[in-house]
């Protein structure tokens, strides 16, 4: 009996609806897939009473016109565009651009023109989203390893030769661009070479020391060694969720996770006095640690449900321009618009959960998932800082603060999230996860 693939009625059947299909990446399935119903169909009417040849252009036949297949299969793997997604970057921008006016003229803080500058941050922003919309993030899977070392190298190059602020090396100088390259520019970067590396699952015991001391201890050290605490907490979740997501089983989980907890212990204990006293202004906000919590819970218990008005200036709350800058904006338009901002935070996280949730690539649904870790961190804590509820600490509100890097940086990590939307009808599916298809 010859095989149904050899037939050329069955392979001119193929061809034309492979033609019609752009997505070239899902050809092999959908050839595999129809000729598994062709196969099928043959084998009835074998059964039936019919020879075999005739059994396969009866079957050929009664699959339906190749090209109304294959248009079909085209719109069903066609590019799309989350526009639900985008819809709520605007709204996130339009928050941003409305708090920095109200800050310039509110002349709270020393920097001038914080409308103006953002407005050219937000434009260069959205040409990288453009860019990175249109690029095929699979193509940067092979450099996932090569990327995360050159991470490494940056990091330690800003520790001894970076901007000191504050007492910390956070900042990288390349010519007149400050990088924060021990703060959202790393973290983004490691753990999105992470998503496209080799997964935990396939790792042999000399393996797995090797990448738990590279992937996991090394970068925790160098965000140590800089005083960048919040950071290397986000970058630890974001590394046990991947590790988690391509473990063997979870004994290999707890074997791999026990090194770096060890680090963390450490760190967190020599710098008990210091994570104490942050957590005693939390507590006690008449003490001296709790100065800043104090001033802003005094702004935001005092702005009512509809605020103080525009620009109103309050030159107690501190960092108006970053890391404070809802509680300003509640102060400002009161009770209400917090309440809004927060709802719109917490569709756009649920927007890019959701998101990952459609993938069938595995690299796209990492690199999905460590941005989920990053972004939500730092769209949810700023909130949560200026309600009181956690300790003040440095980190931008994405889209909102005032940041150059950070606000570009933010708008090409959405654009990265919208080409991996692009082609999630566009990249085959793994073993196991192919949707059937429908035929007539």
């Amino acid at each position: 009996m010859r095989s149904v693939e050899e037939y050329k009625v069955v392979q001119d059947f193929l061809t034309q609806v492979c033609r019609q299909v752009r997505a070239r990446a899902m050809h092999p399935e959908i050839r595999e897939e129809l000729l598994g119903h062709i196969e099928e169909r043959t084998e009835l009417l074998m059964l039936e009473g019919n020879a075999e040849e005739p059994a396969v252009q009866e079957a050929v036949k009664q699959m339906g016109d190749p090209g109304d297949i294959g248009k079909s299969l085209h719109m069903a793997h066609r590019p799309q565009l989350d526009w639900k997604l985008l819809v709520l970057l605007a709204l996130l921008s339009m928050i941003g651009l409305f708090g920095a006016v109200s800050v310039d003229y509110s002349g709270t803080e020393k920097i001038t023109d914080m409308f103006a500058r953002k407005v050219v941050f937000f434009g260069i922003g959205l040409i990288l989203l453009i860019g990175f919309y249109f690029l095929d993030y699979r193509k940067l899977k092979k450099y996932s390893g090569f990327l995360f070392f050159i991470t490494l190298c940056l990091m330690a190059m800003t520790e001894f030769f970076g901007t000191n602020i504050n007492g910390a090396n956070l900042y990288l100088h390349v010519g007149p661009i400050v990088i924060p390259m021990l703060g959202t520019v790393s973290v983004f970067l490691l753990l999105f070479s992470l998503a496209g590396m080799k997964p935990a699952s396939q790792w042999g015991l000399w393996e797995s020391v090797f990448h738990i001391l590279y992937r996991g201890v090394l970068p925790i050290a160098l965000y140590s060694l800089s005083g960048s605490m919040v950071y290397m907490f986000i970058y630890l979740l974001g590394f046990l969720i991947l590790t988690w997501t391509t473990k063997r089983n979870i004994k290999q989980f707890a074997v791999l996770t026990l090194l770096p907890f060890i680090g963390l212990a450490y760190i967190l204990f020599i710098n008990r006095v210091y994570l104490m006293w942050r957590l005693e202004g939390l507590a006690d906000r008449e003490g001296d640690g709790g100065y800043f919590m104090r001033v802003i819970a005094d702004a935001v218990s005092s702005a009512g449900w509809f605020g103080r008005g525009f620009a109103a200036p309050n030159p107690g709350i501190p960092y108006v321009y970053s890391d404070s800058i809802y509680p300003y904006l509640i102060y400002c338009f009161g009770w209400m618009f917090g309440i809004v901002v927060g709802m719109v935070v917490l569709l756009f996280l649920a927007r890019m959960w959701s998101i990952a949730h459609v993938l069938h690539d595995t690299y796209g649904k990492n690199i999905v998932t460590g941005v989920i870790v990053v972004m939500g961190l730092r769209l949810l804590m700023p909130i949560l800082m200026g309600l009181g509820v956690v300790p003040i600490v440095s980190l931008d509100f994405p889209f909102i603060s005032y940041g150059g890097v950070n606000n570009m940086l933010d708008f090409a990590i959405v654009g990265l999230l919208l080409s991996i939307y692009r082609r999630k009808n566009m990249v085959p599916s793994e073993a196991g996860e192919a949707a059937p298809m429908k035929v007539a």
